[in-house]
């Protein structure tokens, strides 16, 4: 059984300032590493704040440990653009993609 999890990242000291995601250093790495966990079902949804403050990522997840950890060798973390702020599980009462 797996759980949804908020896993909140913030700008670490090599983000750019100035420049939006697809500007950053690693881009296209950072993009890969984050497909291949869409392919695989672990990310739900994620993006950065319309300010680029943070950056929200839906994880789908067994426990708090997967989640916590699942983005630890993204490129952008290896190379200080992102940081981990928070995870948070999350309980979801209502779901319209259910419907759908």
């Amino acid at each position: 059984m797996s759980t949804l999890y908020l896993v909140f990242r913030k700008p670490g000291p090599a983000w750019v300032a100035g420049k939006g995601s697809r500007d950053q250093p690693l881009w296209e790495e950072h993009a890969a590493f984050m497909d291949d966990l869409f392919d695989r079902g672990h990310i739900v949804l994620a993006g950065p704040y319309a300010d680029y403050r943070l950056v929200l990522v839906i994880i789908n997840a067994r426990n708090f440990e997967e989640a916590s950890t699942i983005l630890e060798s993204d490129p952008w973390v290896e190379a200080g653009i992102l940081l981990q702020n928070e995870v948070v599980e999350w309980n979801v009462f209502m779901d319209s993609r259910k419907h759908q």
